[in-house]
């Protein structure tokens, strides 16, 4: 077996180890009612220049 070889394997093995240690870490947190993902994106409402003038 060559160098390459060697490389691949242990690169496998490494990939396997992250994704082991990344489903054991999720599992560990303590679950929590709301999304963890992204917050929407709340937008400032738009201001209507033309009623501000007015007034």
């Amino acid at each position: 077996m060559s160098l390459t070889d060697y490389a691949g394997i242990a690169g496998l093995i490494a990939a396997a180890l992250l994704a082991l240690w990344m489903l054991r870490g999720v599992r560990t947190q303590p679950p929590t009612g709301r999304h963890r993902g992204n917050p929407a994106l709340r937008l400032p409402k738009p201001t209507r220049p033309e009623r501000a003038a007015r007034q």
